[in-house]
């Protein structure tokens, strides 16, 4: 029974530690199109006052901004899901192509960390065409 336990103990150690070190770089196979643009030119700190911490941390803003929205009916565009897509979507030959589709954003990280992308079962993968 020890054996088993020291067994699971180790495997949850480097679940854990995978986990934490999977978005260690600052490189990312695709930002997105308007993301991509912001990062060029030096203004994704405007969004993202720290990437380590939105790349730790998103699960538990979304859940939040869910709560505040949801529960108390606070509804800002900058931290909308809406402006996640609008700014991480990328388009191809005039279309857009969805957030959580292949080696799109969004599916690129979770993939990596083995999780499962729901939020786009009720959510636009893209933008509206008239942004």
């Amino acid at each position: 029974m020890r054996a088993i336990m020291r067994h699971l103990s180790i495997i949850l150690l480097a679940l854990a530690f995978t986990n934490v070190f999977a978005h260690g770089s600052d490189k990312h196979t695709n930002l997105g199109d308007r993301a991509t643009e912001l990062k060029e030119e030096g203004k994704s700190r405007d969004i993202h006052p720290s990437l380590a911490e939105i790349r730790k941390m998103h699960p538990e803003f979304l859940k939040h901004k869910r709560d505040k929205t949801l529960r108390q009916g606070v509804r800002t565009k900058r931290n909308s899901l809406k402006a996640c897509v609008n700014c991480h979507s990328s388009s191809k030959d005039g279309e857009h192509i969805p957030v959580n589709a292949p080696d799109q954003f969004c599916s690129t990280c979770h993939e990596k960390v083995g999780t499962s992308l729901d939020c786009f079962s009720c959510h636009r993968t893209t933008p509206k065409e008239d942004l």
